[in-house]
């Protein structure tokens, strides 16, 4: 059964001009196992967001680049905080401000994909904004401002570890409810596609 979603009151933006109209299902195809390239589509399979990275090892924060698909606009960079154990993600807009910072919260626990964020909103207010896996295996996990869920991430397909030929390495399902910013759901799927990629978790 569909987990129920609601809006975010007040709204939380970190970018303007992404908020969902209504309640919406993207997914995000990692179409690779270390991010050079992936892309969010909608339920009509049209391209929204572009997403695209260095190869692993090349850069010590591994930033990744997100871009409107519709016309190639640059948007915001996910990379992670150089040379840091503590598991830790910035989002930066295109002036190199941090408008997000991601925090692992337990690795090794049942809560393996939890994760706390601190939004700066597009208004300059600080809000809590936690990501929380649904069973064991994460492969729903929720993300929540107070006690309201505004988004679910669900695995779809997952060809981690196998020879895939021409197949996405990772599929993620992305239910976003209205009024949401989609840019910052994006940043989460990110995030918790690469914990499925890099600690297969």
């Amino acid at each position: 059964m569909d987990i129920k979603l609601q809006s975010p009151s007040p709204p939380v933006n970190m970018l303007d001009n992404y908020r969902s109209q209504q309640e919406i299902t993207l997914t995000l195809h990692c179409h690779d196992g270390t991010f050079k390239k992936a892309t969010a589509l909608d339920a009509e399979q049209n391209p929204v967001f572009r997403i695209e990275g260095s190869r692993w090892g090349t850069s010590w924060s591994w930033r990744r680049k997100v871009f409107d698909a519709t016309d190639s606009r640059h948007l915001f960079d996910f990379r992670h905080e150089s040379f840091d154990f503590k598991n830790r993600w910035i989002v930066e807009d295109t002036t190199g401000r941090k408008i997000c910072s991601l925090v692992h919260k337990n690795q090794l626990t049942s809560d393996h994909s939890a994760i706390d964020a601190t939004v700066r909103t597009a208004v300059g207010e600080d809000i809590l904004v936690s990501m929380r896996p649904q069973d064991g295996a994460a492969l729903t996990t929720t993300v929540i401002i107070s006690d309201t869920i505004i988004a679910t991430i669900r695995k779809v397909i997952d060809n981690t570890g196998i020879s895939r030929g021409d197949r996405d390495s990772s599929v993620w399902e992305l239910r976003v409810a209205a009024a949401t910013d989609l840019t910052m759901i994006i940043a989460f799927a990110l995030c918790r596609a690469e914990m499925g990629h890099v600690w297969n978790q």
